[in-house]
């Protein structure tokens, strides 16, 4: 089934844990990571998650996921919490967003809400809205100023590199906390890096202070199911390090971000069934997955995992509410994100 959307609530049987691409993400610290959906106002080419390319997509029931971030919340403790929507797909194609950032705002302890986005849906009825959550910040995805290399590296032909600009702006003017995230592509936009730096000193010398207005570099990846610009190869985290020291020196400039710059420190965390790589379960099919050989199971009523089926198997709705043998290939402790194969031979 091509280009089909799923709409995840209590009545869906899938849980909204374990899973990489939707629902919630504990990974032990005071940051719960939330993804209410999977689609797309863009295919960039140097995707790692291959968003907008799904056969299959998700889009998740705000009251269904704010009961799930309560629970965690109650676990972590109702103090310095940071709910971080970092889906894969952009968040202002879900239509829920403020529902849910409304149920937020009445939740003690939540201090911080951070939101990323490409920018191009921002309009002025969106950042008006904004306007009301506080301790808001926006982290928008931008890695060049110019506008045929935007169009380019976004794969968009009507990028509009002007209104986005614009938009961060009436972000920054409207009290909203803004991150300028760009992705440094070694030999593709290192000069739009330097302009990008430029750019928001020349802001912060207008009058925004650092905590109004931040820039996070991120080093390319590539992931072996995301999408690669063609010719350019990631560099290891030692030279990418090395090169923001250097910027840092030239522009005088904080550029190495960590945890501490965010007040991102461990927290108790949720405590799944023990699993391990290798590891041969039972667990019950939900839900088709993203793609042709990828399903969802069900290993409790909190917990879900990503099952891989091998060829020549493909899904089918007849394996819904079918228990079947899967074999763990990824069992990570610290975010319990789950991943198995099938057939588990």
């Amino acid at each position: 089934m091509k280009n089909s959307v799923i709409y995840v609530d209590e009545k869906s049987d899938i849980p909204l844990m374990g899973i990489d691409y939707f629902g919630v993400i504990d990974r032990g610290t005071n940051v719960i990571e939330v993804k209410p959906l999977t689609l797309c106002n863009l295919r960039c080419k140097y995707c790692f998650v291959s968003a907008g390319d799904y056969d299959t997509n998700f889009i998740l029931n705000h009251s269904y996921l704010m009961e799930q971030i309560k629970e965690i919340i109650a676990i972590k403790g109702n103090y310095k919490i940071e709910i971080h929507f970092s889906p894969y797909g952009e968040i202002l194609l879900y239509s829920e967003l403020f529902n849910l950032l409304s149920k937020l705002r009445k939740i003690e302890g939540i201090e911080t809400i951070s939101i990323q986005s490409n920018g191009l849906l921002l309009n002025n009825k969106i950042i008006e809205r904004f306007k009301l959550e506080k301790h808001c910040r926006i982290n928008i995805s931008l890695n060049t100023l110019e506008a045929d290399k935007a169009r380019y590296l976004c794969a968009c032909s009507n990028y509009d590199l002007d209104m986005l600009i614009n938009n961060i702006y009436r972000l920054l003017n409207a009290n909203i906390d803004v991150l300028i995230a760009p992705v440094w592509f070694p030999g593709e936009n290192d000069e739009d890096i330097e302009n990008i730096i430029q750019f928001i000193l020349d802001l912060r010398k207008g009058g925004y202070s650092e905590k109004q207005l931040q820039i996070g570099i991120q080093k390319y990846l590539t992931y072996k199911t995301g999408r690669k610009l063609k010719k350019i190869r990631p560099k290891t985290w030692k030279y990418f390090y090395f090169q923001l020291t250097q910027l840092e020196k030239k522009y005088n400039i904080k550029l190495k971000l960590g945890p501490a710059d965010f007040n991102i420190h461990k927290r108790k965390s949720f405590s799944a069934p023990y699993l391990k790589k290798n590891m041969v379960i039972n667990v019950t099919i939900v839900s088709r997955g993203r793609w042709e050989r990828e399903c969802i199971g069900k290993i409790n009523e909190k917990l879900g995992i990503k099952i891989l089926l091998k060829k020549p198997f493909k899904f089918t709705p007849k394996l819904i509410g079918k228990k079947i043998t899967v074999k763990v290939i990824k069992a990570n402790y610290r975010d319990n994100i789950i991943t198995a194969s099938f057939p588990s031979d």
